[in-house]
């Protein structure tokens, strides 16, 4: 019995493949985005169960990662959104992985390697419209439309570019995007690359510019339960398929005044419980991303936030749920151990606690439970990486 773990329901992430499905515009289809381990709920049965579902288009980052989803079976469109080395060009394209061209650099090695194994690329032109990260710029447009008509082995099936402000309230910046998107697809379609799939809709865009919805819409956010941003809320009958746990396996009473943790920052206020769970900062619990503060009360929050961290009051993540009571940190959050203030609750040992685990963050060696209403389906990190699958759950 594991004293830490995830639970995931994959009927959650169904539902919200349905939610997206029925609100998509005629002709388009979803592409989901698998990238960081599906958001680190694990790609391999995100997909799977999205694939039942008849998806036939997914995202990643890496190559790695789109081989990891053909190595488990995962059909259909496999495109690697992010820059690729010609050292891994050879086995994307023996994988049917579809690729995306960003330079011209990289347009000359994937000809030659596709050259050299006697097989087309089929690749997805980036345009870069503001981003500021990848993609061809736009004074290169009508040289890359030239370039890519005089290579061989280069088969464009696909275009798209990547929205940067599609979450912000303020449209001009996205819709200026939109229009230099247009005019690189009409470049294309002028130089005879006719039919390509095209794609700009993020999960932000896919909800607020149903015109722009296209071949293909690019989410992940939504799938995995979360709005991109609080404007949307709503919008979509979303069910968050993640809980973290870990069981309390540690209990005992101490008086008032007793110091806990590194450098005894927390003192009991009065006789209390003090509860001991087995995570801690490794396994990303109490662990933030650095926001850049979206304006002047944003900012203003972030600073009331840390002052009141300095006077010992934490708000946020550093808080354990248990039967819906609220229970906090008691002190620092250590490497592989916390401490809990638990009051006077009638907690015991082996009882669960919920955490407040980011996603992308917690710990990949952390076991994950996969629930569906059919099965139970145990995913362990292991060198080879398996799932194995265990007769109906009761």
């Amino acid at each position: 019995m594991s004293n830490a773990w995830i639970d995931i329901n994959l009927d959650a992430i169904a539902n919200n493949y349905r939610e997206i499905t029925q609100r998509l515009s005629q002709g388009a289809r979803v592409m989901a985005v698998v990238k960081a381990d599906a958001y680190g709920l694990g790609a391999v049965p995100i997909a799977q169960t999205l694939q039942k579902l008849g998806c036939e288009a997914f995202a990643v980052t890496t190559v790695e990662e789109g081989l990891i989803l053909r190595q488990h079976e995962i059909q259909g469109i496999i495109l690697v959104l992010g820059p690729v080395s010609s050292e891994q060009m050879k086995e994307a394209l023996e994988a049917d992985l579809q690729l995306t061209l960003g330079d011209f650099n990289m347009l000359t090695q994937c000809a030659t390697v596709a050259a050299q194994l006697g097989k087309e690329a089929q690749v997805h032109i980036k345009l870069e419209t503001g981003m500021g990260r990848t993609g061809f710029l736009e004074k290169d447009w009508e040289d890359l439309a030239e370039s890519i008509k005089a290579t061989d082995y280069i088969n464009p099936v696909g275009i798209y570019t990547h929205l940067a402000r599609a979450a912000q309230r303020d449209r001009s910046y996205t819709q200026q995007q939109h229009a230099a998107f247009q005019r690189g697809v009409k470049i294309m379609e002028q130089h005879g690359f006719v039919g390509l799939w095209k794609h700009i809709c993020n999960s932000a865009a896919f909800l607020d510019y149903p015109e722009w919805h296209c071949d293909f819409i690019r989410t992940g956010t939504l799938l995995v339960g979360h709005f991109p941003a609080i404007a949307f809320a709503g919008m979509l009958k979303l069910q968050d398929p993640w809980v973290a746990k870990a069981r309390i396996f540690s209990l005992r009473q101490v008086p008032k005044g007793t110091f806990v943790g590194y450098q005894s920052i927390y003192r009991t206020k009065a006789e209390t419980r003090l509860a001991v769970i087995p995570v801690g900062y490794t396994d990303g619990f109490g662990v933030q991303p650095h926001f850049v503060p979206q304006g002047f009360w944003d900012f203003i929050k972030i600073i009331i936030k840390n002052f009141l961290a300095l006077c010992g009051i934490y708000v946020g993540q550093e808080t354990v749920a248990w039967q819906g009571h609220s229970i906090r940190v008691a002190g620092k959050i250590g490497m592989q151990l916390t401490v809990l203030d638990v009051g006077g609750l009638p907690c015991q040992v082996g009882d669960e606690v919920i955490l407040p685990l980011r996603r992308t963050q917690a710990n990949p060696r952390i076991l994950r439970q996969y629930w569906s209403e059919e099965r139970l389906i145990t995913k362990r990190e292991i060198k080879e990486g398996y799932l194995q699958t265990y007769p109906e759950y009761p």
